[in-house]
C-alpha cells in the first residue's frame, strides 16, 4: 500500500533500506536484527549529533550520549575521521580532498565535514561488529512493523502481491462508481 500510495503523489520510486538489512540473506549480526525486531515507531530519533545532518536512527544510549556531548563531538569526530582513513586504507589526501569538496558542493562547515566521519565508524560498529553499545542503528519509519527477516524475494514478492492487490481493489472501486 505504501508503494501504491507513494507513487500516486507522483514518487518513482521507495526507500526500503530497513526492511532489506532485515531479511534472510543480510550480514547483520542476528543480535542487532533481534534489536530491530524488539523496536517500536517511538524507539526513534531523528539526528544531526553523528554526522551534522539529520538522519532517523534507533535512540540508543549512544545517540543520547552524542546528543548531551555537544563539546566532545569534534574530537570524536575527528578520531573517527582517522579510523575511517586506516579502515578504508584512504590516503590523506585522498581524505582531505573529500573534506574539502564536501565543504564546498554541501556548504557544511569544518565541524560537520569532521562529524561525518561518525557515521560510517559507528554504523560499522553496530551492523558489522555487532556492538550495539558503541554504534548506531540506522532506521526509516518502517521501523516496528517488521517482525522477520524473511529471504528478500519473498519481500519483493511480498510487495508486488500487495500493490497489485492494492491497484485492483481502487480499480474496482472506481469501476463501481
Amino acid at each position: 500500500r505504501g508503494l501504491v500510495a507513494a507513487l500516486a503523489w507522483g514518487a518513482q520510486g521507495i526507500a526500503m533500506g530497513t526492511r532489506f538489512l532485515l531479511s534472510e540473506e543480510s550480514d547483520v549480526p542476528h543480535e542487532i536484527k533481534q534489536a530491530y525486531f524488539d523496536a517500536v515507531v517511538t524507539d526513534t530519533v531523528r539526528t544531526r549529533s553523528i554526522d551534522g545532518v539529520p538522519q532517523r536512527v534507533i535512540n540508543s544510549g549512544m545517540v543520547k550520549n552524542l546528543e548531551r556531548n555537544r563539546y566532545l563531538k569534534f574530537p570524536r569526530a575527528a578520531s573517527n575521521a582517522l579510523k575511517f582513513r586506516n579502515a578504508t586504507r584512504t590516503s590523506f589526501s585522498d581524505l582531505l580532498r573529500e573534506a574539502i569538496a564536501m565543504r564546498k558542493n554541501q556548504k557544511m562547515t569544518w565541524a560537520q565535514v569532521a562529524l561525518a566521519a561518525n557515521a560510517p565508524m559507528l554504523t560499522k560498529a553496530t551492523m558489522v561488529d555487532g556492538n550495539y553499545d558503541i554504534g548506531i542503528m540506522p532506521t526509516g519509519v518502517g521501523l516496528g512493523v517488521i517482525q522477520s527477516a524473511p529471504k528478500v524475494s519473498e519481500i519483493v514478492e511480498e510487495i508486488m502481491a500487495e500493490a497489485t492487490l492494492c491497484l485492483r481493489t481502487l480499480t474496482e472501486s472506481k469501476e463501481i462508481e
